[in-house]
């Protein structure tokens, strides 16, 4: 079980899961160098006040998860093609158009839930 980030990313099977995560990863520590991240739950967390972003690899997608529950269903219009749980958006590999939305998704998140 991965302790770190980057264990996460080297223990990922396939080559897309550690394309995704590492855009991703890249993003947030490029965007919120201050947030605190770390593995919670076995997958890659960065937290800020009682808010977090998470992301997760299944066989087919990646998923973004959040406690922002009403932006994850506000995603429901831009992400025509995605699948939603209550607090993460799926998306599949192959839907590459999906990544600057979700980078957009992301910079919501912080927005929406800044503290101070």
């Amino acid at each position: 079980m991965a302790e770190t980030v980057e264990q996460y990313m080297a223990d990922l099977e396939m080559d897309e899961q550690r394309q995704w995560t590492a855009k991703f990863v890249t993003f947030m520590r490029e965007n919120y160098p201050d947030f605190e991240e770390k593995i919670s739950y076995q997958i890659p967390t960065f937290k800020f006040g009682k808010q977090y972003i998470a992301f997760s690899n299944a066989k087919t997608h990646f998923s973004v998860h959040t406690l922002d529950f009403e932006l994850v269903s506000e995603m429901k219009n831009r992400l025509p093609n995605a699948k939603f749980g209550k607090g993460c958006v799926k998306v599949k590999f192959k839907d590459e158009d999906a990544i600057p939305v979700l980078f957009d998704f992301c910079r919501e998140v912080v927005v929406r839930n800044q503290v101070g």
